[in-house]
């Protein structure tokens, strides 16, 4: 019997990606258009769903994916460099993750994307994370000392951001950290409004919550790849697609913001001890050696580029 061997560079590869709503909605509908896309570049893939992301990070590890699209927070272990773009206080405005992603698509920063085994192959962002609270009372950031904050066991930044600010932590994971905040176990959660609507997140804001109209963290996600696995040209194709991807994204986020009930800034007098509490906790996240120092200059790059009168634009200073 004559047996057809599939070459390998016809031989699909195995994406996996992290879904909450499994395989539908936009991501879905995104790395479809993807799958299409490498598939015209000589790149065959499979997509593989997964609606628990420690799960999928696993798979990654273990070689049985070839990529995962993950939260930058998840990313951080596989690339220091980029899983540092959602650093607290990190960039205040889309327009700065926009021109940070475009930079990172030059293909002058590719040796930066790799790490080990894995190298970031896309970004996308997932939105701004806002502070939902569940009581309009706790409306300081000296207020918020000693309640409750659902934190990512598998983030490090937030458990020792939360410690910092006198904030108690409670350990918690995507797949349950809204129902926390939402049965009152705990008082605040950060999250982006593409999570308000699906998980939620106004059972537990109440009528008597806000949501906190303050960016804490411009928060991605971001497709990381086994680099043996594909070629360096396929990597920065790569990366300028997803870059392409940044306006077709955002039109969403932005409706799911339109969206949020009871979302209100800060007052005034709060707005800069607020800003202060968020630096004061990115320099000790720096210092604790959480986030990348490289990744920490690049944003300051950009802050700077986007908004070149900022005070820390003109005193100097390195992150």
């Amino acid at each position: 019997m004559l047996l057809l061997v599939m070459p390998p560079s016809l031989s699909a590869r195995t994406l996996c990606v992290f879904s909450l709503v499994g395989a539908q909605g936009e991501l879905w509908e995104q790395m479809e258009d993807y799958r299409v896309a490498a598939l015209q570049w000589g790149e065959p893939l499979s997509l593989r769903v997964f609606t628990d992301e420690r799960i999928a990070a696993e798979d990654l590890k273990a070689g049985l994916c070839d990529g995962l699209m993950m939260t930058g927070m998840r990313a951080r272990q596989f690339v220091p460099f980029t899983g540092s773009i959602d650093a607290i206080g990190g960039l205040h405005n889309y327009q700065s993750l926009q021109v940070l992603i475009e930079l990172l698509a030059d293909p002058r920063l590719a040796a930066s994307m790799r790490h080990g085994a894995y190298e970031t192959a896309g970004i996308l962002p997932l939105g701004a994370a806002y502070l939902h609270i569940n009581d309009r009372a706790i409306n300081s950031v000296e207020k918020m000392a000693g309640h409750t904050m659902a934190v990512f066991d598998n983030d490090r930044a937030q458990i020792l951001m939360a410690e910092h600010i006198g904030v108690r932590p409670v350990l918690s994971d995507v797949s349950n950290f809204s129902s926390k905040f939402n049965n009152g176990v705990v008082d605040v959660i950060a999250a982006p409004a593409l999570a308000y609507r699906p998980l939620e997140l106004y059972r537990g804001v109440g009528l008597q919550g806000v949501v906190l109209k303050l960016t804490t963290v411009q928060l991605t996600l971001q497709l990381v790849l086994r680099h043996e696995r594909f070629s360096p040209e396929f990597m920065a194709r790569s990366r300028r697609y997803f870059s392409g991807q940044f306006d077709r994204t955002l039109k969403v986020i932005r409706a799911a913001e339109d969206d949020l009930l009871f979302f209100y800034p800060p007052p005034d007098k709060d707005r800069e001890r607020y800003a202060e509490m968020m630096n004061e906790s990115r320099r000790f996240l720096i210092e604790a050696g959480v986030y990348d120092k490289d990744m920490m200059r690049w944003l300051k790059k950009v802050r700077c580029k986007v908004s070149p009168a900022r005070a820390e634009c003109v005193n100097g200073g390195e992150w």
